[in-house]
């Protein structure tokens, strides 16, 4: 099974090196080159987190982690793909959808039937059913709940413990509708 994760960031890799550490193939995608070719190298591209650059190393080394700037390449290359895009917030409390927006239309041009789309980041009530669900659809020509899957899976880590915390923390999966909620509830937790 391979799975994208969306934004390599200080949640994004940690995040893709964990679900790597489990056994399954993962593509890590990102709009900077730069942190692209450094994940490629097994070299960590912020420092900070506890255990990721031997825990990177080692994924790299096994050949289940790789990266790409490639987002709608990769989610065509998957079965499950985790949003771990940040929606910025001013200091009016107004959110800033658009990198998550560009994002979600990257996902929407590579999304295959079957797939599982997991938001992973925190968001104003309903935005993946309001927001999210209606752009992947209107872009991929796919129906949700029949053609892909969709849920949202709020973070629940911090940055500098991530790893201890995915361990600690029980996985919150809300679906947006029933056959989601399966989908997510069967995958997402055995990661953790």
């Amino acid at each position: 099974m391979t799975t994208c994760v969306v934004a390599l960031g200080k949640i994004g890799l940690p995040l893709a090196v964990q679900i790597a550490s489990k056994g399954e193939h993962v593509i890590g995608a990102d709009i900077s080159s730069e942190v692209v070719d450094l994940v490629n190298k097994g070299q960590e591209p912020f420092p900070g987190e506890t255990d990721l650059a031997v825990r990177l190393r080692q994924v790299i080394d096994e050949g289940k982690l790789e990266a790409t700037t490639e987002t709608a390449d990769a989610v065509r290359a998957s079965e499950n793909v985790v949003v771990v895009v940040p929606l910025i917030v001013d200091d009016q409390a107004r959110p800033d959808f658009s990198a998550i927006d560009a994002a979600t239309t990257d996902v929407a041009n590579g999304l295959r039937t079957g797939s599982l789309v997991s938001y992973e980041t925190t968001l104003p009530i309903g935005t993946t059913r309001e927001r999210f669900k209606p752009a992947l659809e209107a872009v991929s020509g796919l129906v949700c709940g029949e053609d892909f899957f969709l849920c949202h899976s709020p973070e629940r880590v911090f940055s500098g413990r991530i790893f201890s915390d995915l361990r600690r923390y029980p996985k919150l999966v809300g679906g947006v509708d029933e056959l989601s909620s399966e989908k997510a509830t069967s995958w997402l937790p055995h990661w953790s």
